[in-house]
């Protein structure tokens, strides 16, 4: 039986940095999700085109966000959860490599998918270097690439949430350690 010990010490929360990092870049990603479900229904024209370079501005800052997020653990590794059970501790690793691999993939797709058109690769209106030139069949791929990254971690977010609530259900509270101002308990 993979169970924890019987007498739990108290889950140690996330430091600050963490917890703030996490929370800027879920917000990010939430609102990037969003406004590409909002610009794939739009007709072509200047909203489309000025919600597409939000969207591309933002994706551009959610992957130096990545790699920041991706820096910072290197030096500030989750504490362990003693109320977690071996089989959970490897299930929640091998999430969070999965989430840290789409972060970083889902706005490469994009770039490079926005680097295979005629338009030039603004970024809250600097012009970036792309990675090509233009190519109808190299963009379809990377956009088409980009849309199913997204979604796959639209789907992992989801399962996330849900590994989240279900800890709760079973008096497991891990939220608490990424929340400010709060002690989880064991």
């Amino acid at each position: 039986m993979d169970a924890p010990p019987a007498t739990l010490p108290p889950a140690a929360p996330y430091d600050c940095g963490t917890m703030l990092l996490h929370w800027l870049h879920a917000v990010l990603i939430l609102g990037l999700i969003g406004l590409g479900l909002y610009m794939a229904g739009l007709p072509k024209g200047e909203a489309r085109s000025a919600a597409i370079g939000l969207h591309k501005s933002f994706g551009v800052l959610a992957f130096a966000l990545v790699a920041v997020r991706l820096a910072w653990r290197l030096r500030h590794p989750p504490p362990a959860d003693a109320r977690l059970t071996a089989a959970e501790h490897r299930l929640a690793a091998a999430g969070h490599r999965l989430l840290y691999a789409l972060l970083v993939l889902v706005p490469l797709a994009g770039y490079l998918s926005s680097s295979f058109t005629r338009y030039p690769m603004r970024v809250f209106g600097v012009v970036l270097p792309k990675a090509g030139r233009e190519d109808e069949a190299l963009n379809a791929f990377f956009n088409a690439t980009h849309g199913l990254l997204a979604w796959t971690l639209a789907a992992l977010i989801a399962a996330h949430l849900g590994a989240v609530a279900l800890h709760a259900l079973q008096g497991k509270p891990v939220l608490a350690r990424m929340l400010p101002g709060r002690q989880a308990r064991g």
